[in-house]
C-alpha cells in the first residue's frame, strides 16, 4: 500500500510539473504575441497622416520589430496571421518613410518575412501589393547619388525571392524602370560581389518574361555575363551559378 502511494504521488508531482511548465510557455508565448501587436500599433500610429515625423521613434520601433523577426519564428508568422493587419502597416510605413536607417529596417524585417521557410508570406507579401511598392522604392533609391548600397541589395534580395509569385512581376519591373536600374548596378559594380549577386538572381526573374528578356538582350545582358564568369568563376561559384 505504501509503495502504491508513493507511486500515485510520483505521478501527481510529474503530471503537475508538467502543467506548470505548459503554463510558463504559454504565458511567454502570450507575452510574446503582446509585444510584436504593441509594436505594430506603435508603427501604425507614427504613420496615421502618410508621414512619419517622429523619425528617432519609428527607427526604435522597427529595430524592435527587426529583433523579434530575426529571434522569433513566432514574429514572423503573427505578422502573418490570416486577420492581422502587421504586413499592411509595415508596408504603409516602408511607403512613407523618407529617412534611409528606417527604410533599411524595413527591408530587413521583410527580407526575414520572406527567407527560408517563407512561401506562403512571399505569396502574402504580393496580394498586400508589395511587389509595387518596392520596384517604387527601387526607382526612387536609384536616383541618389550613389545609391544606397545596403539598400539595393535588400531590395534586390526580397524581389528576387517574391517576383515569381506575382504573375505580372515582368511587366510591373520593365514600367518601373527597374530592368535598367539593375542593369546598370551590375555594370558600375562588377568586382562587387555582395551587390551583384542579388542583382543577378533579379535579372534572372526579370528575364521570366520574354518582352524583358529580349529588352535585356539588346542593352548586352549576355556580354556582361561574361565580364562577371571571369573573375568570379574560381571563387564564386553560387554567382557565377
Amino acid at each position: 500500500v505504501a509503495a502504491e502511494r508513493l507511486r500515485d504521488r510520483l505521478k501527481w508531482q510529474s503530471e503537475r510539473g508538467s502543467l506548470v511548465k505548459m503554463n510558463k510557455v504559454k504565458g511567454s508565448t502570450d507575452k510574446g504575441n503582446t509585444r510584436i501587436l504593441s509594436l505594430l500599433a506603435q508603427l501604425e500610429k507614427l504613420t496615421l497622416d502618410g508621414t512619419v515625423h517622429d523619425v528617432e521613434n519609428g527607427r526604435y520601433v522597427t529595430s524592435k520589430l527587426l529583433h523579434l523577426a530575426q529571434t522569433q519564428e513566432r514574429t514572423k508568422k503573427d505578422i502573418t496571421a490570416k486577420g492581422s493587419t502587421g504586413m499592411e502597416i509595415i508596408l504603409s510605413t516602408l511607403e512613407n518613410s523618407r529617412d534611409q536607417q528606417m527604410t533599411l529596417n524595413i527591408l530587413n524585417i521583410l527580407n526575414e518575412l520572406v527567407s527560408v521557410g517563407g512561401g506562403r508570406r512571399g505569396s502574402i507579401l504580393v496580394s498586400k501589393g508589395g511587389s509595387q511598392i518596392l520596384l517604387q522604392l527601387l526607382f526612387s533609391a536609384s536616383k541618389d547619388l550613389p545609391p544606397n548600397e545596403e539598400i539595393m541589395v535588400q531590395l534586390h534580395s526580397i524581389l528576387a525571392k517574391i517576383g515569381p509569385k506575382d504573375k505580372k512581376f515582368g511587366v510591373k519591373a520593365r514600367i518601373n524602370g527597374a530592368l535598367g536600374i539593375t542593369l546598370n548596378l551590375v555594370k558600375q559594380n562588377l568586382q562587387n560581389f555582395k551587390l551583384i549577386l542579388p542583382c543577378l538572381q533579379l535579372l534572372r526573374v526579370y528575364s521570366n518574361n520574354a518582352v524583358n528578356a529580349i529588352s535585356l538582350g539588346k542593352n548586352g545582358v549576355v556580354e556582361l555575363m561574361f565580364k562577371i564568369i571571369g573573375p568570379f568563376s574560381r571563387k564564386n561559384t553560387s554567382l557565377v551559378k
